[in-house]
């Protein structure tokens, strides 16, 4: 009997759920089929008050249709988006070639710079390669010195050796920099100019001064053979002379060996044994003393 009414409960409960929901179900369909559609929607297969379309055509089914146009609720934000970002990517770009630009006038205006500064009827080679060794040089000799000294010698080695190797472009490049010393400097660049005319000036008066003491010597040489010539009665001036005047000529005869042109019109060739290569000699001149490498 208990085994009985637990089949018939088991059996009841599904079949109690099942028809509750399908009540349910009939109930809100009862009730949607009965009310209105909220305001601004349309079910599907229902008018606007929320009733059934027939199924049949009726007399005003060639009516024109009128498309109501719903915009989606984040076309102004895309929109907006779009607009900010495109606004972005021009300003960027824009920003990019006025970058290119100034590099590119930047590449020019060092170009015409460094053509201006260099020599066109100067090779830069073997001229800069002896420059450089020259600065290696003088990190060489002071590799065992104090470091100030290791530090300023290899650029006043490369400085003193350029105007030698490139005369022309070391020119160039001090007139280049002492326009533009002129250009964004002047106050130094008027110092730099009254130091500069100071040294010259008193450079010139000790060459002044030298030139007049060499005179002064040769003076004082000649009443020393005046005097030697008084007091002995021998010509030493005329010695003198004669020596000045050998001097001359040969001066001259070499000025003229130099300005003549030369011509190669043979070499010589100096030939040396370096070895001897001996064989066995024949049985008539065993004799014959054997010979010897040199």
């Amino acid at each position: 009997m208990a085994s009985f009414s637990r089949r018939l409960l088991r059996g009841s409960i599904p079949a109690t759920v099942v028809g509750t929901t399908l009540f349910v179900t009939s109930q809100s369909l009862s009730a949607d089929e009965g009310a209105p559609s909220p305001a601004g929607t349309v079910r599907c297969g229902r008018t606007p008050s929320g009733d059934k379309l027939p199924i049949y055509p009726t007399a005003d089914a060639d009516r024109p249709v009128t498309l109501i146009e719903a915009p989606h609720p984040l076309t102004p934000y895309i929109a907006q988006a779009r607009e900010t970002t495109t606004d972005a990517l021009s300003g960027a770009g824009k920003y990019v070639e006025a970058g290119v630009s100034k590099w590119i006038g930047f590449e020019r205006k060092v170009e015409k710079e460094v053509r201006s500064v260099v020599a066109q009827d100067e090779p830069l080679t073997p001229g800069i390669i002896y420059v450089l060794i020259a600065g290696l040089t003088g990190s060489v000799i002071t590799r065992n010195r104090s470091f100030p000294i290791r530090w300023l010698a290899p650029p006043l080695f490369t400085v003193a050796a350029a105007p030698y190797f490139l005369p022309k472009t070391s020119h160039n490049i001090r007139a280049y920099l002492s326009d533009l010393e002129d250009k964004h400097f002047p106050e130094l660049a008027a110092r730099q100019d009254r130091f500069l005319s100071t040294a010259s000036s008193h450079l010139e008066m000790t060459l002044d001064r030298l030139r007049g003491a060499e005179e002064g010597a040769r003076v004082w040489g000649a009443k020393a053979v005046e005097g030697v010539e008084n007091a002995t009665g021998l010509r030493v001036a005329d010695a003198v002379r004669k020596g000045q005047d050998k001097v001359e000529k040969e001066k001259a005869k070499l000025q003229g060996i130099a300005e003549q042109k030369l011509e190669t019109v043979g070499y010589v060739v100096e030939q040396r044994p370096v070895a001897e290569i001996v064989r066995p000699a024949e049985e008539d001149k065993a004799s014959a003393p054997a010979k010897r490498l040199v």
